[in-house]
C-alpha cells in the first residue's frame, strides 16, 4: 500500500515546529510521509532555507522508523502553492501551526479563510498550545446546510482509523423547517458512522453565548482535542466567515480541521 502524505507548510517558527510534531504523531496512525513546504518569495533564499529544514529534520526527536521526513522548497505565494504542492503530492491532510488570531493576521492579513479553503484537501490548524495528538473525541459541527455534511467522509474516515469517537453537534433551532432540515442531516451522518462501526454521540446545543463560543465550550467539557467542520461561506450568509474564524484562532487552542466544501472531493482515509 503506498504510504499518504501529510503536508505541513513551514515558516521557521516554534508553532510551525509543532505542526511538525502534530504531523509526525499522526502519520505514525495513518500510515504516511511528512512533507514539509517552504515558500519563498525569492529563488536566491532557497539554499539558505534548504540548510534550515535539513536541520529541522536533523532534530526530529522519536521520528517513528516507519515514517520518511522529506522537504520540498518553492518560490512563489502561500495563496496558491500551498494548494499546488498538495495537488502534486496528493495529499492527505495539510497541517500549518498558526499564533491565533495575531498569527493569522500577521501570517494572512484578511485572506486567512482563502489560503485555508485553497485546496480540496483538509486542513488542520495547531496553534502554541501544543500538548501533542490526542483524536480520541472529534467534535463536528453541522447544520441545515448540505454543504455542512461534506465533512462526514472525513470524520468518519478518522474516526475509523483512530477509534475515535465523533461528537456530532448542531445548534439548536426554533423555526420548524431548519429543525427538520438539521435533524435529517445529523441523521445521514450518524448512519454513516454507524455503518462504519464508529462511536458516535449526537448534541443540541443550547443557545448561550453563540454558536462558535457553544461549540468550544462543548469541546472543552467533553474534554475533545479537535473540531472538524466544512467550510462553505458561499452557502451562508457572510457572518459565516466570523464563525470560521473564531474556530480556527480560538483561545483555547483547540486543533481545528476545516474542509473547503466548495472543493470536497475523494480522501485516502
Amino acid at each position: 500500500m503506498e504510504r499518504r502524505s501529510i503536508l505541513v507548510p513551514h515558516d521557521f517558527t516554534t508553532v510551525a515546529d509543532n505542526a511538525v510534531s502534530y504531523a509526525i504523531q499522526l502519520a505514525t496512525s495513518i500510515h504516511a510521509n511528512v512533507d514539509i513546504l517552504h515558500i519563498v518569495k525569492d529563488s536566491k533564499d532557497k539554499s539558505s532555507a534548504a540548510t534550515k529544514l535539513e536541520k529541522i529534520i536533523r532534530e526530529v526527536k522519536d521520528k517513528p522508523e516507519e515514517v520518511s521526513i522529506n522537504y520540498h522548497i518553492k518560490s512563489g505565494s502561500i495563496y496558491t502553492d500551498i494548494a499546488s504542492m498538495a495537488s502534486d503530492l496528493h495529499s492527505t491532510m495539510i497541517i500549518m501551526g498558526t499564533h491565533g488570531v495575531k498569527g493569522m493576521q500577521k501570517l494572512f492579513g484578511s485572506f486567512a479563510i482563502k489560503v485555508i479553503t485553497s485546496t480540496h484537501v483538509p486542513f488542520l490548524i495547531v496553534q502554541e498550545q501544543f500538548t501533542g495528538i490526542d483524536m480520541s473525541k472529534i467534535v463536528v459541527p453541522i447544520d441545515e446546510s448540505q454543504e455542512s455534511l461534506q465533512i462526514e467522509q472525513v470524520a468518519t474516515g478518522l474516526g475509523d482509523i483512530l477509534n475515535s469517537e465523533i461528537h456530532v453537534v448542531s445548534e439548536k433551532k426554533i423555526d420548524s423547517n431548519l429543525k427538520l432540515k438539521t435533524a435529517v442531516h445529523s441523521g445521514l451522518f450518524t448512519k454513516q458512522l454507524k455503518a462504519k462501526r464508529v462511536a458516535y454521540q449526537t448534541k443540541i446545543l443550547e443557545k448561550k453565548k453563540g454558536y462558535s463560543t457553544d461549540i468550544l465550550n462543548y469541546t472543552t467539557e467533553i474534554g475533545a482535542n479537535l473540531i472538524a467542520f466544512a467550510y462553505h461561506s458561499d452557502r451562508l450568509l457572510p457572518q459565516f466567515d466570523k464563525f470560521a474564524q473564531s474556530l480556527i484562532t480560538n483561545s483555547q487552542g483547540v486543533p481545528v480541521l476545516v474542509l473547503n466544501s466548495k472543493e470536497a472531493g475523494n480522501y485516502f482515509f
